[in-house]
């Protein structure tokens, strides 16, 4: 497996492939609020979708060399950078790209995916079915002077604020299910943030864990699941529970499975 750093065009990723001169099929991956490069100290997975024929960019999106330090109003159009940037290599298919998140990261490749045609797969570990306020350089700032987490032309996209007051403790150990459940009882809110998943012109897989204690990512997952159905969604799209937490389903061994066929099947 060959590893590139990747800063061009105002990036910062790491480009994983082999030496192989057959044209690849690009995978996106995006990390969650941790924000940087976090899946490149994730090994395996990658190794094993290179193994697969995939070439698999580890893009930073925030809290990174020469981007934002908060995640907050993240311009969509750095993410088409990427799309942009991937259609120069002579490696890589153009314009065909899946994209695999994990909790914010899922928000963004279920919201990257039902805006650019680019997108032909998505792969959400933890989903969020809206767009939730974004999140500060400094952790108990939440509460103060919210913002989006992504922007669009300029502009801020719809969100979902979290409710007052914070609780410090729920801060510290990241135990904010009951605050994001809350803030979905905004129904205004929830109307105008939710992402229209029903746009993604490709596959849809949602991977959740029912004892998640960060933010109900099966709850989320299977309004997902229904706006699909009730819209008449024509491409194939699951929704896979495991008895798992937030961050569990992401190095459990099945979900793995689940990918690479999934992957196999839609993606080949």
């Amino acid at each position: 497996m060959i590893k590139k750093e990747v800063t061009e065009n105002g990036l910062v990723a790491d480009l994983f492939t082999d030496d192989s001169i057959q044209p690849k099929k690009a995978i996106i991956i995006l990390g969650g609020s941790e924000g940087g490069k976090s899946w490149s100290r994730i090994r395996r997975p990658i190794e094993l979708l290179v193994q697969r024929g995939y070439s698999v960019l580890s893009l930073a999106y925030f809290k990174s060399l020469n981007l934002p330090d908060s995640l907050e109003d993240i311009p969509l159009e750095y993410f088409e950078k990427a799309f942009d940037w991937l259609s120069t290599l002579a490696g890589i298919v153009p314009d065909e790209y899946a994209i695999l998140g994990g909790s914010k990261g899922s928000e963004a490749a279920l919201l990257l995916g039902s805006r650019y045609p680019q997108v032909k797969i998505v792969i959400a570990f933890s989903p969020s079915s809206v767009i939730w306020q974004g999140i500060p350089a400094k952790r108990f700032e939440l509460g103060k002077d919210p913002k989006s987490s992504w922007s669009f032309q300029g502009e801020s996209l719809p969100f979902i604020p979290y409710p007052s007051p914070i609780k410090k403790w729920e801060l510290v150990f990241l135990r904010l299910k009951k605050m994001h459940e809350d803030a979905l009882q905004n129904k205004v809110g929830v109307k105008g943030a939710t992402i229209q998943v029903e746009h993604i012109q490709g596959a849809i897989m949602l991977i959740s864990g029912e004892r998640d204690r960060l933010w109900p990512a099966t709850r989320m997952g299977e309004q997902i699941m229904n706006r699909l159905k009730t819209k008449g969604f024509d491409n194939p799209y699951e929704h896979i529970v495991f008895n798992s937490g937030h961050n569990g389903i992401v190095m459990n061994k099945d979900s793995w499975r689940k990918i690479f066929d999934f992957l196999k099947e839609y993606y080949a």
